[in-house]
């Protein structure tokens, strides 16, 4: 018996890498359904050999990113709210000190501002994974 091309054993290895962080049963189905798919791609008789394996490795790192809307949310860390408090009231503050400033001190005020108001929101934001449609299925 003869052993699998290089190609399809490496890209089995990178998905099934690819679905170490996904939950039990889905990462079973998820690799049982992409790794079926590759040696149709390998198979591909119009490509070259060194076409048809980099398709195949492509298309394996390619999954990564439905892994990703696949993965459960990361628990929220309340601690997030605390390290965005002072830059949000760093900006409230240089906002308030600067709001009768006319001229480039005043702009320079705003802009910073409103860049520290900007890095404490995304610091708020929810680090939510994004999930498709509910398919279950590659994009």
């Amino acid at each position: 018996m003869s052993r699998a091309p290089w190609a399809l054993r490496a890209g089995e290895l990178i998905l099934h890498r690819i679905c170490h962080g996904l939950p039990v049963e889905e990462a079973e189905d998820c690799f049982a359904e992409w790794s079926a798919e590759l040696p149709a791609i390998w198979d591909d008789k119009e490509l070259p050999r060194w076409r048809a394996s980099t398709r195949v490795l492509v298309y394996c790192l390619g999954q990564r990113r439905t892994a990703q809307f696949l993965m459960p949310p990361p628990d929220d860390d309340p601690a997030d709210m605390f390290r965005a408090a002072p830059l949000i009231a760093a900006a409230a503050l240089l906002l308030a000190l600067s709001a009768d400033t006319r001229g480039l001190a005043g702009d320079i005020c705003t802009y910073a501002a409103e860049l520290l108001s900007l890095i404490g929101a995304s610091t708020l934001r929810t680090r939510r994974a994004r999930r498709s449609n509910g398919s279950g299925g590659s994009r």
